[in-house]
């Protein structure tokens, strides 16, 4: 599960019980909003890995600069995270489906919806409405980096420029990585949602997706073991693990 999952009907109680939020963070538009306790893992790792490629990149920026940097990006991020979920949040609740939380874990976030879509153009809207969001997120936080000096294909010369510049690019790598036809993330729930419209019948397209997702789990173990002994280390074997 990735950042654009959500969870409803015959998922929803399994999803509630593993996903329950340990940090209340309140509401939006009448939306739980909450951190399982794994998010606080996540966020620290993309946290030093950012402070890691700063001083890469910028080692004259000093300490205190590179960490705010690093801290400031990782949240912001964490924020455009909400804003896909939101995004499948709302479409859900225009057409008539509660919306109990949205949670941050390790991996991303999910969108609690209480109900299965009750047709595809339902389910087609809620799945592709997370990566609509996040590209964007993605173009406006490139366009501000621009207008802060950064010029495609350079290293950015300030913190601001880095900082959206990498916004903009992880958001939208995000969303062409969930739109993947596979469960659980979004093109997933776009794929059920086609065949769903080109069969009418909703289990059967369920089951078909099904088993796409279940192609795209084993390659993506393929190609995270062979780049683990192509001498990618555990960068390489992650992808074994993310999907």
């Amino acid at each position: 599960m990735l950042a654009g999952d959500y969870a409803n009907a015959s998922k929803e109680r399994d999803a509630n019980a593993r996903m329950k939020a340990q940090v209340k963070l309140g509401r939006i538009f009448g939306i739980e909003i909450g951190l399982h306790y794994s998010w606080f893992i996540i966020a620290l790792l993309i946290t030093l890995s950012l402070v890691s490629q700063f001083h890469t990149l910028n080692p004259y920026w000093g300490e205190l600069v590179i960490w705010t940097t690093a801290i400031v990006t990782s949240l912001l991020f964490f924020a455009a995270i909400i804003a896909h979920e939101l995004s499948h949040a709302a479409v859900a609740k225009a057409r008539g489906l509660p919306v109990r939380a949205i949670t941050l874990f390790a991996l991303g976030g999910v969108a609690q919806i209480e109900k299965e879509a009750n047709d595809p153009a339902t389910e087609f809207w809620m799945g592709i409405a997370g990566p609509i969001m996040s590209v964007f997120i993605g173009i406006g936080c490139l366009a501000i980096a621009w207008v802060l000096g950064w010029v495609p294909g350079t290293d950015p010369g300030s913190p601001a420029a880095a900082m959206f510049m990498w916004l903009g690019y992880i958001n939208i790598s995000l969303a062409i990585f969930n739109l993947i036809p596979g469960f659980p993330l979004d093109g997933g729930r776009v794929l059920r949602a086609i065949l769903w419209w080109f069969t009418g019948n909703s289990v059967r397209s369920t089951r078909l997706a099904a088993r796409v997702g279940q192609v795209v789990a084993f390659a993506f173990i393929v190609v995270g073991v062979l780049r683990f002994f192509a001498g990618a280390g555990f960068g390489g074997l992650w992808i074994a693990f993310i999907y």
